[in-house]
């Protein structure tokens, strides 16, 4: 392969391929540890492959962006930019990224009953600018003939985009593709879509145009995946700060290439327990087990962003979801705790 600048191919054929962080940054030292990593000397056993949502709802944001960074800086890193990093690059307010735009009073978890807000420490102004700048360095995708990492979806055509475009802004600013003509008469609104308080009925002409929206924008697809409507007649639910006429797309299984291929941003979990409205599309897929139609396909993410609800109820924030890496090649599992 020799893909290029934000299509990059991976640093070593040996690779340990680490889950989303959400800036948990305790979890993240203690599973360096576990992997022979020295934080301070920027050392490590093996090369590191972060798989992005480095960010948002932990406690340290600004200190997981800084030891990554350290350890990309020193060549034995590498990470992928998440949909969480694609927020902050497009200047957009979301649920959990209060520690760097001004936080509003509701960012925080709500499940239409409790507020779990997120207590997570606030970057100074010369921390917002130098997280950006290297946030703006990162690729979309990585690989080697072996092996595909990206944080949520690999689309041929979405990396095929990526490989022609200059930089990371220019990827950005794409447009989607020519929208569908639909009925919107009788839609609620996007204002309304945010509302928690109204629940919002299922429209399938602004369903028809919001997945137009998400599957034809490149960077969309390669950082948050793709999407489908929900069953008509499905009410929609509250998740992530609005509203949802559509749901997860499982693409992996129609992925339709053998090479193996390793994501996040999916909320995996370690045992049986369910994050409500997230992890759906692994009902009936073994915690460990590798996926897709051919069998090509693994996320790394195992809900450690979870923890912060964990720590609100004063539960185990180590029960059921944690920080893993994925040894490469081997194929073995390893968490922090």
């Amino acid at each position: 392969m020799t893909g290029r600048g934000l299509v990059t191919p991976l640093i070593s054929d040996r690779v340990d391929i680490v889950g989303d962080v959400h800036g948990e940054i305790d979890a993240l030292r203690a599973l360096l540890a576990r992997l022979g990593c020295d934080v301070e000397r920027a050392e490590v056993e093996r090369p590191l492959v972060f798989v992005g949502d480095l960010v948002d709802r932990g406690p340290d944001s600004v200190e997981v962006v800084s030891l990554v960074q350290r350890f990309v800086e020193a060549g034995v890193a590498q990470a992928v930019l998440g949909n969480h990093e694609f927020n902050l690059l497009s200047a957009e307010p979301k649920e959990g990224n209060g520690w760097y735009f001004p936080r509003e009073p509701t960012d925080g978890w709500f499940d239409g009953t409790t507020h779990v807000p997120f207590v997570s420490r606030e970057a100074a102004d010369d921390e917002r600018h130098r997280i950006a700048a290297f946030l703006e360095t990162l690729p979309v995708a990585l690989e080697s003939p072996e092996l595909r990492v990206v944080h949520a979806a690999w689309s041929t055509a979405a990396v095929d985009a990526a490989r022609r475009a200059h930089d990371l802004r220019e990827f950005m600013a794409a447009q989607p593709v020519e929208l569908p003509s639909v009925d919107l008469s009788g839609a609620p609104t996007r204002i309304e879509l945010t509302d928690p308080r109204v629940p919002v009925k299922f429209h399938a002409g602004l369903a028809a145009r919001l997945q137009a929206e998400q599957n034809g924008q490149p960077i969309r697809v390669l950082t948050s995946g793709l999407e489908r409507p929900i069953a008509p007649g499905t009410p929609p639910r509250w998740l992530s700060g609005q509203w949802r006429l559509l749901e997860r797309d499982p693409w992996w299984e129609h992925d339709g290439e053998d090479r193996p291929v390793v994501f996040g941003h999916y909320w995996r979990r370690r045992g049986s327990a369910h994050v409500k409205g997230k992890v759906d599309v692994f009902d009936g897929i073994a915690p460990d087990a590798w996926f897709g139609d051919r069998g090509q396909a693994f996320c790394v993410d195992y809900s450690v962003g979870y923890r912060v609800k964990a720590r609100y109820f004063g539960r185990d924030p180590r029960a059921d979801c944690g920080l893993a890496a994925l040894r490469w090649p081997e194929r073995k599992l390893v968490f922090g705790d």
